[in-house]
């Protein structure tokens, strides 16, 4: 096991429930520590500029923003285990690659399982194996499937945006949507590097194929594409779309 402790932040807009929770944590002191109390998005964003968690436990419900849509902002993330009220939302907060997703009351046998997932996490030695294949060409053609098991052959020039879905990468392009079952960090080394730009920790977009770019909240970015397809671009990584689309 890694020998510091693991920083953590907890965000949720009941003062009671960030009680109560960071009461269970007491059990797991030898390996936890809580560095911060956030009640809102806006308040959890400073602090994780400020005190570098390496966990967020992340309501979904706040008060001026979802916790869905802060998990999605930041780039790159912590660990976030999300704790609500909400079963709905557990799909999109895994897409988001979320460590895990309590729900309140937080059961402490349950949420030793999350600490458990947490503590493997961090003693991870090695990351996903990194393709080692050249970067694919625009012009060049690959294969992939969709949900009725049809295969489509593309060219890279064609895909509009790649995003998370699941433990694989959802592709939308102009003929339709297909899957690949590799993750989108692992496809990204194989995209042109002038072709495309990682939006957020979840979305990669086609630069050929944006449209429009607006101003939105919290420094970042709505990026409209082809299709009326809306992408919000991380406000690390804003700065970077705006000089690369300027003359």
């Amino acid at each position: 096991m890694s020998e510091h402790k693991l920083r953590v932040l907890l965000v949720d807009d009941e003062p009671l429930a960030n009680v109560e929770l960071r009461r269970l944590l007491e059990a797991h002191h030898a390996v936890l520590e809580v560095v911060g109390v956030c009640e809102d998005a806006t308040a959890a964003r400073d602090a994780i500029d400020r005190l570098s968690p390496d966990v967020i436990f992340l309501d979904i419900a706040l008060p001026d923003e979802s916790g869905i849509a802060l998990l999605a902002s930041l780039d790159p993330s912590p660990a976030v285990v999300f704790v609500t009220a909400f079963s709905e939302h557990a799909v999109q907060a895994f897409a988001l690659s979320a460590e895990d997703y309590l729900l309140k009351p937080v059961n402490a046998a349950r949420l030793d399982q999350a600490v458990a997932r947490l503590l493997t996490r961090a003693d991870r030695a090695t990351p996903e194996p990194r393709d080692l294949r050249r970067p694919l060409r625009s012009h060049e053609r690959i294969f992939l499937h969709d949900t009725n098991a049809r295969l489509w052959l593309i060219a890279v020039a064609e895909i509009m945006l790649l995003e998370v879905a699941g433990e694989g990468t959802r592709v939308v392009f102009g003929r339709g949507v297909a899957n690949s079952p590799r993750s989108l960090r692992a496809i990204e080394p194989r995209l042109p590097d002038d072709a495309f730009f990682r939006a957020n920790r979840s979305q990669i977009i086609a630069l050929k194929y944006v449209r429009q770019v607006h101003p939105w909240f919290a420094g970042r970015l709505k990026v409209t594409i082809d299709g009326g397809i809306e992408v919000f671009v991380s406000r690390r990584q804003a700065r970077a779309l705006v000089s690369g689309l300027s003359l």
